[in-house]
């Protein structure tokens, strides 16, 4: 059996979300796929692009063993004895990865939610094979274990439902977005630390005047109400004041060149998610203009992303 689950861009609401104010998120046409078979006496455990690449195969219990793969974490999940005898289980996430970058020995990872997009395709496929409800909310359960206690849930959400969803207080409804919004998602070409990010805000938020982030949980909200061009200027706008009170850097010097060469076609760009490295997002009202950013973006060096909506979430290919 196969499936996969798509991974995310955050459109608006990063951080915000954290304070329970609503967040705009894209599942996007980059894909983590997982194959389960079943197998005599073992479990076997293949990754391909994600985290430590190789096969891992355990008998029984594994309390010893690193946690290699995000299928590791999933079964820690389950009762081991509900667990069939054996079975073998791959994932893929090689999308997810530039074809020829590399970060020391790894190669260089957009940022598009394969943690979460691995995490819900694994979850999707075990629960078949043993004959478990599905829950989304077992799956946020997981991916935040995976990330020692950080993270809204809003990357496993946007995995499990697909298109554009408004997500808030784990809670998940659609968010219409524009047909006169038009997009385009950039690499930066530096991968960002997502739990360095968070633990960081975190500590900022528990011992800080808050005050920058509630400013940024209510421009959430009103763009959540009124997505336009006016509501996406102010909630980014104060993005960087959050970003300068707390010293998140998610307005890096790349992040920064994009939004020159957007600005300079009267688009409004901002980092998606944690921010520090990643994807950046350039949106406007005039198609041409975005498509002159990308080429302008590309001249530069960076990359433009071959990115659309997918329609669906999770399931069985």
């Amino acid at each position: 059996m196969i499936y996969r689950a798509p991974g995310k861009i955050v459109l608006w609401g990063e951080y915000a979300v954290l304070a329970g104010a609503p967040a705009a998120v894209a599942a996007v046409n980059r894909y983590a796929s997982v194959e389960i078979s079943p197998q005599d006496n073992s479990w076997s455990f293949t990754s391909t692009g994600f985290l430590t690449p190789g096969v891992h195969n355990f008998s029984g219990e594994f309390t010893d063993a690193p946690c290699a793969s995000m299928a590791e974490q999933v079964v820690r999940y389950f009762d081991m004895n509900s667990l069939p005898a054996g079975f073998s289980l791959n994932s893929d996430t090689g999308g997810f990865y530039h074809p020829t970058e590399n970060r020391g020995n790894r190669p260089a990872k957009y940022g598009l939610g394969s943690s979460a997009a691995v995490c819900t395709a694994t979850y999707y496929a075990l629960t078949d094979f043993v004959g478990h409800d599905k829950h989304l909310n077992e799956a946020m359960a997981i991916h935040r274990a995976f990330q020692n206690g950080k993270g809204s849930g809003l990357d496993v959400a946007a995995s499990w439902h697909g298109g554009v969803i408004r997500f808030q207080n784990g809670h998940v409804q659609p968010q219409p977005w524009p047909d006169n919004l038009h997009w385009q998602a950039v690499w930066t070409g530096s991968s960002a630390a997502t739990d360095t990010a968070l633990g960081h805000f975190a500590r900022w938020q528990a011992e800080a005047d808050n005050g920058p982030l509630n400013a940024l949980a209510e421009a959430s909200n009103l763009l959540s109400d009124a997505p336009c061009m006016e509501n996406l200027a102010s909630y980014t706008q104060l993005l960087g004041q959050l970003d300068k009170a707390a010293d998140l850097n998610i307005f890096t010097p790349a992040h920064q060149r994009l939004a020159t060469i957007a600005h300079a076609h009267h688009l409004i760009y901002k980092p998606c998610g944690a921010g520090g490295g990643d994807i950046g997002i350039a949106v406007g009202e005039d198609r041409s203009a975005v498509q002159q950013f990308c080429s302008q973006a590309a001249a530069a060096n960076y990359v433009p992303l071959n990115l659309e909506i997918a329609p669906h979430g999770v399931e069985k290919a």
